[in-house]
């Protein structure tokens, strides 16, 4: 297994101002704890990493994990693309076929994530499932907007609806 962990959390931390902390209380879905982690170092490692200077890419594959702080990501493949100031410029990744994350004693699974760093909005899309101690959620689209520590669940349409399942006292 090649380790990228090193470089890509310098790589990443550079590009992850503080934000101002917002209390998991004011998202129900309790993911507004991911804005008081943005700050922590970032680790990534995966099986291969390929870097496109050209297309101003880093490719991870095979078994990706993503951390910082409490929060995990697992995906196989994930793609960063970064600015003209280089890697250390990072914009945005997607995560792809098959995402789980874990935080907080809760799992979000999907078929993809998007995270614009300079939004710090993170997108899951195709059959979101979170799940915590106190229910379950099924959605098409969940939108976590760490700034904020706000979500939102979609249907994505076509007749699709979010459904939840929650335990009283749980």
């Amino acid at each position: 297994m090649i380790r990228a962990g090193v470089s890509f959390a310098l790589l990443l931390a550079l590009t992850m101002p503080g934000v101002s902390q917002q209390s998991t209380q004011s998202d129900p879905a309790g993911f507004g704890g991911l804005a008081e982690e943005a700050g922590e170092e970032v680790n990534v490692s995966a099986d291969d990493l390929e870097i496109d200077e050209n297309e101003s890419t880093a490719l991870f594959t095979g078994n990706v994990v993503i951390t910082q702080g409490t929060m995990q990501l697992q995906a196989p493949r994930v793609l960063a693309a970064y600015g003209e100031g280089g890697p250390s410029d990072l914009e945005s990744f997607t995560a792809s076929e098959g995402v789980e994350m874990v935080f907080d004693a809760q799992t979000v699974n999907a078929d993809e994530a998007f995270y614009d760093f300079g939004q710090r909005v993170l997108t899951f899309t195709g059959s979101v499932v979170v799940v915590n101690a106190t229910g379950t959620v099924n959605a098409e689209r969940l939108v976590i907007d760490t700034r904020a520590g706000t979500s939102s669940f979609t249907s994505g349409g076509g007749g699709g609806r979010v459904t939840s399942t929650f335990t009283p006292g749980g």
